[in-house]
């Protein structure tokens, strides 16, 4: 996506720092009133009567009517993922880097939620 200037980050425009949760000790991304989900930030529930999926966008789950971006393959209806396309047609998912990790990638930095904590003890 375009950033500041018209450009994207891979281009040149310098990208936004993700603001930290105010929980001391706490390096997740901030949801809501400075917190993290963990530390009491909340997410709402779908506005439709009587459902108890989270909301996307517009206050509704995908079920009734949030919109998702859909697979730009011919005919596929499946939800896209990377570069426009689903996984079936060839959106690749990141794999954890840690070593003999077979697990899909979670979390920011490349590993899967598992070894996310060990990540972090070694910084």
């Amino acid at each position: 996506k375009a950033q500041k200037g018209g450009v994207c980050t891979r281009h040149g425009a310098k990208a936004k720092q993700a603001k930290k949760c105010s929980h001391p000790e706490c390096t997740n991304i901030v949801k809501a009133g400075g917190v993290c989900t963990r530390h009491g930030a909340t997410r709402k529930k779908c506005s439709h009567e009587g459902c108890t999926n989270w909301s996307m966008k517009g206050g509704v789950c995908v079920q009734h009517g949030a919109k998702v971006k859909v697979c730009s393959f011919n005919g596929c209806t499946g939800n896209s993922q990377k570069g426009g396309v689903c996984r079936r047609h060839g959106a690749k998912p990141n794999n954890c880097t840690y070593e003999g990790c077979t697990n899909l990638s979670k979390c920011s930095g490349g590993v899967c939620l598992r070894h996310s904590a060990k990540a972090k003890k070694n910084i």
